[in-house]
């Protein structure tokens, strides 16, 4: 605009058009024309002091009664063109920029053209996609530097030839089916001698450029790409952000233009990540440069670069037609794009030229050079920054802020900072900080945290904030401060890099065991001593204590260990010291090990004081009132009494403990009142649900540190994320349980939760984490709550009637099942078998109740086809019914090659052992098993309808001659039987118990389901 018109220099303001005059707080543009860019000044507009401020200043609202000068905006002249505005153009056609046109009358004549009408809406292009790649091309072979899609456009499936819609959606493009769809079309014929000149065109990037330091191509690429990555939420970036992050350094956010790039960047990400099945990769998604964030670009899809979009691969399965998903993500485990918020936090690739160099960033106002101390350098920026700005601008120079690990080096710092600045009380940024909700302070370059300098007086409380720490100048004390207040920051580098956390090495026990009342674990003995009389010591006194066990005081080298100490703590209710302490002013461990592994709980340390000045100085197990934080370390004053916890290594000549660790996989693991069950399949977060259901179980809940102690124990072996029973999928910030427990207890990685709307899973190191529900992770974590409890939506107040002959009932929800598998018999044959046990022939209502049969089925797979199912196809309604006249709305068929018409009333069907979906075929000369049917009915209406009131002597009758009928029953059941083994051969039937511990335990193996279970069909 300011190129537009002239204002004189002494002029501040100037009115334009915009206005809320009709509505307060609702702006308007006085012609009437749509708000679509507008341009705030920052807390604008805030109607100031309730003045009807409602006409617009440089984007300020002020009082419409002020008087400023104004700009004034009119219709521009349109002058007729006359006939030597041609070009040279024949007669017909209209020239524009290089080229004329013409636009034809007759449509094209295509096949079953008179299927869809003749109403002219569309108009063919020569931009097409015959091959069916994906890439969109020129028919003449031109490059693609322009698109104008319409909304969602080009469509998902790929392949087509383009069009130019009319109507509400002139002139944008959408694919059309280059056979069967008909349109009109547009002619153009090329003027060489009357070419205008037109805007340079970019130069195309040499194929033999080189890369800077960090960057990658292929040799048949004219572009570098980066992956921008980071394990802290803090570090990831809005798309806009990571747009502005790309662009400082002279970069574009990753633009796609043919299969091989994307292929090549599929490569890099493999490279960086690890190559491995999609089911088994956690969910991880980059920003790219694809959007349709224009106001005025009908909702478009156009790159960031500038390049037209000529080439996509958008996921089927993320087909988001609102307003709201506007950027769009590459999908690690698919490599397929989804169109996400644009405000979410990811990472992100950018791309550049080959041959350009990176634009160094600007260096604000500080020290030029890099300050060495010991085996680091730092950098002290007097410019003020928001703390996140501040750790933005250390990571132009591969630095991160400050971290301070000794007293040496907080007095190099402070020496240095009383340099810098004047003001000598000033406040410097450091890399410490917390997540919000977390209270947890952690280093921003994943160093640990072993020293810490707080002032006089400071609290660390939990806030609903982040947290951001820093330092002063004089003492180099250190406080909290809101982490958008601007100060200067220092910068630290170093030569290594922090590796993220990894498992612990599970070798294998060493040999021997452990005294009695010592805790084998790995290759130590741990003894807790808490709790009885006399137990209770200083910290002191607890490590001589140890000595004379002939052991140390506890040294916690890993999270498995905490693990392992946390899972053995319900019973104990004091705190426990362990050998962690800062005598020398830097917390380490007494026995001189390396400091490896903190568990700080939130707010500590704290370096607390005394009455009389000492530090605080040693560190305990918290198992306080804050049941949420047990496990967790806290400082205290070494003179205060607690319980502690002493260690010895295993002893050779004592036989090794039973139970060995990590557990053994697919078994049922007992702890406290519930037991757990470790499902290892690729499924999603549904099928996972669906499957512990079938097992009376659910995806497990989490609701103390002692379970979520056990079950990192229980997941160490897998070395794979697996599914928990907490979820969002309405959308929003609050995660619920399935079981809908509270969520009191927490144990998120570190920035999570961080999507909208996701199903959580629990990483190999027992911390929780977000994915989309429908990614496919390598298991999940049943459990089978043994407690009594309020009753669940999987619940019943009911029972199956007791085994009558050979008919055992298993419960599964509302209804009983018994499963004769053993027999071939015809459909009819099937119905008479039910109606003797007082049951029906099997019907299926859903997926999770098919699941159910199909996993009992696996028991006898090796004697039977497949099992009855209690269908048939009613003429009368023209559809397929359940035998209890009830309609079939849920199947799950397989592939018909041959056979009779599905809707047929000579049909019978079945579900197949072998993988669970449904068959069909004659009735005739087939045999299949038998599943019953019945519905739990209530205990108490059990008793009643045998039982009638006031009937004592009818009872007594009633029930001897049932005991008589049964006593008959079972003499005939044994003699059939003792023949039938004669004749066939002895058989056991193991058929399946939930509850079995003996033959029918192996049930409790790990179940595999199969590819196809939840109707995967091709």
């Amino acid at each position: 605009m300011q190129n537009i018109v002239y204002i004189p220099p002494d002029v501040e303001e100037l009115w334009i058009g915009l206005n809320d005059i009709k509505h307060q707080m609702s702006f308007e543009w006085s012609d009437g024309s749509a708000v679509t860019f507008t341009s705030w000044h920052p807390f604008e507009p805030n109607n100031f002091r309730d003045s009807m401020e409602d006409c617009e200043g440089k984007w300020n609202d002020s009082p419409c009664n002020q008087t400023l000068p104004s700009i004034c905006k009119k219709p521009g002249l349109v002058t007729q063109g006359s006939s030597e505005d041609n070009h040279g153009c024949q007669k017909g056609w209209s020239w524009h920029s290089s080229a004329c046109y013409w636009l034809s009358d007759e449509q094209q004549a295509f096949v079953n053209s008179l299927l869809y009408g003749s109403d002219g809406n569309y108009y063919w292009t020569a931009l097409q996609d015959l091959n069916r790649t994906g890439v969109f091309t020129w028919y003449n072979g031109d490059e693609v530097t322009y698109t104008h899609w319409n909304w969602d456009e080009p469509g998902y499936d790929k392949g087509g030839c383009v069009v130019l819609a009319t109507g509400r959606s002139l002139g944008l493009w959408e694919v059309k089916d280059c056979v069967t769809f008909s349109a009109k079309y547009i002619c153009m014929q090329s003027l060489i001698p009357m070419i205008p000149l037109l805007p340079a065109a970019r130069p195309t990037p040499s194929l033999n450029g080189s890369c800077p330091d960090g960057w990658n191509s292929a040799p048949n690429l004219r572009h570098c790409y980066k992956v921008y990555h980071s394990e802290k939420l803090q570090e990831k970036k809005s798309w806009i952000s990571a747009q502005q992050s790309c662009r400082e350094i002279g970069a574009q956010l990753l633009s796609v233009s043919s299969v091989g790039e994307e292929h090549y960047v599929a490569h890099l990400l493999n490279k960086i990540f690890g190559e491995s099945e999609p089911e088994s990769q956690e969910q991880h998604w980059f920003w790219i440069g694809l959007n349709r964030r224009d106001p005025s670009g009908d909702q478009s899809w156009v790159w960031s670069d500038g390049q037209g979009y000529s080439y996509h691969n958008f996921d089927r399965s993320y087909q988001d037609n609102d307003d709201i998903r506007r950027c769009v993500v590459l999908d690690l485990s698919s490599l397929q794009w989804v169109a996400i918020e644009c405000d979410s936090q990811m990472d992100w690739i950018c791309k550049l030229p080959k041959g350009t160099d990176i634009k160094e960033p600007e260096v604000p106002k500080g020290n030029t050079e890099w300050i060495r101390f010991e085996n680091a350098e730092y950098k002290f920026f007097e410019h003020r920054s928001t703390w996140q700005q501040a750790q933005r601008i250390c990571t132009w120079f591969g630095a991160e802020l400050t971290s301070v690990h000794s007293p040496a080096e907080l007095d190099f710092l402070v020496q240095n900072l009383q340099k810098s600045l004047r003001v000598q009380e000033q406040h410097w940024w450091i890399g410490l900080h917390t997540y919000e909700n977390d209270g947890r302070f952690r280093w921003s370059d994943k160093t640990l945290l072993n020293f810490v300098n707080w002032a006089p007086g400071w609290i660390g409380r939990i806030s609903r904030e982040k947290k951001c720490v820093y330092m002063t100048a004089v003492r180099g004390e250190w406080g909290d401060q809101k982490c958008i207040t601007a100060l200067p920051y220092v910068c630290k580098r170093t030569n290594t890099t922090v590796p993220p956390p990894t498992l612990p090495p599970l070798s294998p026990p060493s040999v021997g065991g452990c005294p009695k009342t010592w805790l084998p674990f790995m290759n130590k003995c741990f003894g807790v001593r808490a709790d009885g009389k006399g137990e209770s010591r200083t910290w002191q006194q607890a490590r001589e204590f140890c000595k004379v066990l002939n052991g140390e005081i506890a040294t916690i080298d890993n999270y498995l260990e905490q693990a392992f100490i946390t899972s053995i703590l319900p019973n104990i209710t004091s705190d426990l010291w362990i050998g962690l302490n800062n005598r020398q002013q830097k917390f380490q461990w007494e026995e001189g090990q390396p400091l490896a592994y903190v568990n700080w709980a939130p707010g500590a340390p704290s370096r607390e004081s005394s009455s009389n000045g000492k530090m605080v100085s040693c560190a305990a197990i918290w198992h306080g009132p804050q049941p949420q934080f047990t496990g967790r370390w806290d400082d205290k004053l070494c003179t205060e009494k607690h319980g502690y916890v002493c260690q010895i290594s295993k002893v050779p000549s004592l036989s090794p403990a039973s139970e060995p660790f990590p557990f053994p996989p697919s078994t049922r693991l007992q702890y406290r009142n519930s037991s757990y069950l470790i499902l290892q399949k690729p499924m999603t977060w549904t099928e996972a649900r669906l499957l512990c259901e079938t097992r009376n179980a659910t995806l497990t809940s989490i609701s103390d540190p002692y379970q979520q102690a056990y079950l990192t124990l229980a997941v160490t072996g897998q070395k794979s994320p697996l599914w928990i029973g907490l979820s969002n999928e309405e959308g929003g910030r609050s995660y619920s349980w399935l079981t809908d427990d509270g969520t009191s207890y927490i144990n998120w990685r570190d920035g999570e939760p961080q999507r909208l709307s996701a199903c959580v899973y629990m990483d190999a190191q027992g911390t929780w984490s977000t994915a989309n529900c429908d990614n496919k992770l390598p298991g999940a974590i049943c459990n089978y709550n043994t407690q009594s409890t309020k009753t669940h939506k999987w619940s019943f107040n009911s029972s199956c009637p007791n085994s009558i002959g050979d008919s055992s009932w298993i419960p599964f929800r509302d209804y009983c099942y018994s499963f004769h598998m053993e027999v071939n018999i015809s459909q009819k044959d099937a119905a008479k078998t039910c109606q003797k046990g007082g049951g029906d022939v099997l019907t299926i209502v859903d997926e999770t109740e098919n699941l159910f049969v199909w996993e009992h089925l696996q028991t006898y797979e090796s004697q039977t086809q497949g099992a009855w199912l209690g269908m048939s196809f009613s003429i009368k309604e023209g559809s397929l019914l359940w035998n209890d006249n009830t309609p079939v709305n849920y199947s799950n068929w397989g592939q018909q090659d041959s056979g009779p018409s599905l809707l047929s009333p000579n049909s019978c069907y079945w579900i197949e052992g072998s993988n669970g979906v449904w068959g069909l075929g004659s009735c005739t000369n087939i045999r299949k098993g038998v599943i019953c049917k019945l519905y739990r009915a209530e205990e108490d209406n059990i008793a009643k309808s045998i039982l009638p009131p006031h009937s004592t002597a009818v009872a007594i009758v009633v029930l001897s001659t049932f005991a008589l009928c049964i006593l008959v029953v079972v003499i005939i059941y044994l003699y059939r039987r003792r023949k039938l083994a004669a004749e066939q051969g002895a058989f056991e039937s193991a058929r399946y118990s939930r509850a079995s511990t003996g033959p029918g335990g192996s049930a409790d193996k790990n179940i595999l389901v199969s590819d196809m279970e939840m109707n995967e069909q091709e």
